[in-house]
Formats: C-alpha cells, structure tokens, sequence
C-alpha cells in the first residue's frame, strides 16, 4: 500500500458512505441571530406566493432544547396562517436544498424539533397563528 492510500483510508467504507449521503441539516444553532445569517446567501424574498392562497416563507424554528434552525414554512392564506408545510435547510455541494420536516424526523432522528415554535422574517397579512409575531408563536 503507497503513502497515498493509507493517507485516504477506506473512503468506501460503509460507515463513510452513509456519512457522505445523509444530508447536511443547516441548524443547531444556539443563537437565532446565526440561523438568520443563512437567508443572506440564499436570493430570495422572505415571502413569496407558492400556489393559490399559499406562501413560502423564510422563518427560524425555535427546537424545544432552544436551539435554531432556518427553514421554509409553507402558510396557507385561506385558513388564515395554518402551516402547511415545513422545509430545513440542506447544504449540498455548493448550494442549498430543502428537506422536508417530516422527512428529517424520520430520516434523521431530529425528535427534538418536536414542538417547535416559529417565526417568519415577513408579517403574512390574515396570520392568526403567529399572535406574537415578531416573537416565536
């Protein structure tokens, strides 16, 4: 074996393969300032129409153990703010994805999510379940 491949290791080992494919949560933070940081790469405005009567909106979930993650909360207008959907952010190669919530409770074993509390970064006109926003709801 050269210098070169015990350098490397076994880089197709199954413990390093299932490294490489599970996703990079974008989160954990332990100040919600850093969680916002995040949506100043991503080209996007805070909130932006996603079909008929639902919005995308960049918000920061607050875990119950008071950590911090950006996500994507999909709101549906029509009943008045109800959360229809929930996405964290994924780094893949270069670029953001989005993971669907239930996907990472799943995948992922990210239980301590669960309640969450959130914000958005934009006030959603007819939002009756953030009743403290700006504050976590």
């Amino acid at each position: 074996m050269t210098s070169e491949e015990k350098n490397m290791g076994n880089i197709n080992s199954p413990s390093s393969l299932a490294e490489e494919q599970a996703p990079k949560v974008i989160g954990y933070y332990k100040r919600q300032a850093w969680a916002l940081k995040v949506f100043d790469k991503i080209d996007q405005d805070n909130v932006v129409a996603d079909g008929t009567n639902v919005v995308l909106a960049s918000s920061i979930i607050q875990s119950t153990n008071n950590l911090y993650f950006p996500a994507y909360m999909r709101i549906s207008t029509k009943e008045e703010g109800k959360v229809v959907g929930a996405y964290l952010i994924i780094e893949e190669d270069d670029s953001f994805q989005l993971l669907p919530l239930e996907r990472a409770l799943e995948k992922l074993q990210m239980n301590e999510l669960l309640p969450f509390k959130y914000r958005t970064l934009g006030q959603i006109d007819g939002d009756k379940y953030q009743v403290n926003w700006p504050d976590f709801s």
